[in-house]
């Protein structure tokens, strides 16, 4: 059995994309994994996207059978990755000629750093990874919740970011510690960026939260949600899960998804009482 690798950058061609797709389907359905999500499936024809992907096929039937997606969202050469292939051709080394290839690429786009994600149940790609001199980072779980008309509370407005640029400046430091330099980058990518809309909550006039909501097929992504130290307890971050589950149903949207780590038991706590229900365990690991 000969194995070929092909590497291709973001946006793919619609071929290619039903390739994928059919592994995929192929994969999810025998592992009960959501490999849709996990490797981004649906971003990979987005032409604002910076990333690539590893395509391996079997030459002897020209049939995908592996596949690794690599992505930098804010181009910051900062890119998340990870990988899969079909179930009965694991065992062959091929996914570690995969994950070898990608890294390589990695290494030739001048990757600055690198995430490797791999499912809660994926114990051979944890070993691999462990191999390779990757560590655990940080878990997360992916939670989703209906797109559904709910109530917001009246004491918080909550619009579209217009020209707030220092009060969601002074939310994101307060709120994740990030320079303002950083706060600047990503109000820039979330305000520039198609797909992609940046909202403000307001109380008494004052910027107190953000949120960016990705629309993404049939569902919206939930994420940088952020609520100013001074503002916490006050609903808040309810009321902009709640927003955005009402933007989500005006949209057609089916769902609305989200991504939070493991360890924060306060965000859980708050996503678990606005409905939102654990779909999938991740593990990050980064290169040691």
């Amino acid at each position: 059995m000969h194995i070929s690798f092909m590497t291709v950058s973001i946006p793919l061609d619609v071929d290619t994309m039903l390739e994928i797709k059919a592994l995929i389907q192929e994969v999810s359905m025998e592992d009960k994994e959501n490999y849709t999500s996990l490797l981004s499936i649906d971003e990979l024809t987005d032409y604002h996207l910076k990333g690539f992907c590893v395509l391996a096929y079997n030459d002897e039937s020209d049939r995908l059978i592996g596949l690794a997606t690599a992505i930098d969202r804010v181009a910051t050469s900062d890119f998340e990755w990870s990988a899969v292939v079909l179930p009965s051709f694991r065992r062959k080394g091929i996914g570690d000629q995969l994950v070898k290839e990608l890294i390589r690429n990695l290494e030739l786009r001048g990757a600055e750093t690198d995430l490797a994600i791999t499912p809660e149940t994926a114990e051979a790609g944890q070993h691999l990874l462990t191999k390779l001199g990757y560590t655990h980072d940080f878990s997360e779980r992916t939670m989703g919740a209906n797109a559904e008309i709910t109530s917001v509370s009246n004491d918080i407005k909550i619009i579209p970011y217009k020209d707030e640029e220092s009060a969601v400046i002074e939310v994101l430091v307060s709120a994740f510690g990030d320079t303002e330099e950083e706060a600047r980058e990503l109000i820039a990518f979330n305000t520039i960026t198609p797909n992609r809309q940046l909202i403000v909550a307001l109380m008494d006039n004052n910027v107190v939260g953000t949120v960016s909501l990705v629309d993404d097929s049939d569902k919206l992504w939930v994420t940088g949600l952020a609520v100013h130290e001074r503002a916490r307890g006050l609903g808040v971050a309810t009321a902009l899960l709640n927003w955005s589950k009402n933007e989500a149903y005006l949209l057609g949207k089916t769902f609305v998804y989200l991504d939070v780590e493991t360890d924060n038991e306060t965000a859980l706590s708050i996503y678990m009482k606005a409905g939102f229900q654990t779909i999938q365990h991740t593990h990050f690991y980064r290169k040691g």
